[in-house]
């Protein structure tokens, strides 16, 4: 294996082999350092915040499987997105085209626009927070969210922070 001058198969030195390694493990301890901290407060998923999440054109039916206590979940996940503390009901809308095509807002008969504010727990970077420790929530971003009695679809988050609105 080792030729007469030292080569591994005649082909690599030993010194080169013992230098590569060296510079890997150097790099991956660099890594390690540089990650560690941001890893440490992903981790820490032990803080409070709020999430505002709205969705319009829920049915009245679907109403009556929300309460105040109720946990939601994310769809794809089965770690809890939150508890939901307080819920606000205001008549769904939409743009309605006249035949002279001008667009009016127009109030849709039997659908509500719901306002769910959610206590989560999870942690705070400055990258933003996290739900569970893990599941990334920032405002404008979509969500489907279920619960043991309803599954919403399409709700948008315009809200979270540490203080409840």
């Amino acid at each position: 294996m080792i030729d007469k001058n030292g080569r591994l198969f005649g082909k690599v030195s030993i010194i080169d082999i013992l230098i590569v390694a060296a510079v890997l493990v150097l790099g991956i301890g660099f890594l390690y350092r540089q990650t560690s901290e941001r890893l440490a407060a992903i981790m820490d998923a032990d803080q409070e915040f709020y999430i505002v999440l709205e969705t319009n054109r829920l049915r009245a039916i679907n109403l009556e499987a929300i309460e105040v206590g109720d946990t939601m979940f994310r769809f794809h996940g089965r770690d809890p997105m939150g508890t939901v503390v307080d819920i606000q009901l205001y008549p769904a809308t939409d743009v309605m085209r006249r035949r002279d095509g001008t667009a009016i807002i127009a109030e849709m008969e039997g659908r509500y626009r719901v306002v769910l504010t959610l206590a989560s727990r999870g942690s705070i970077t400055d990258t933003g927070y996290f739900v569970n420790g893990i599941d990334h929530i920032a405002p404008g971003m979509e969500v489907v969210l279920v619960s043991n009695m309803v599954h919403l679809p399409s709700v948008r988050a315009y809200y979270v922070g540490r203080e409840r609105p």
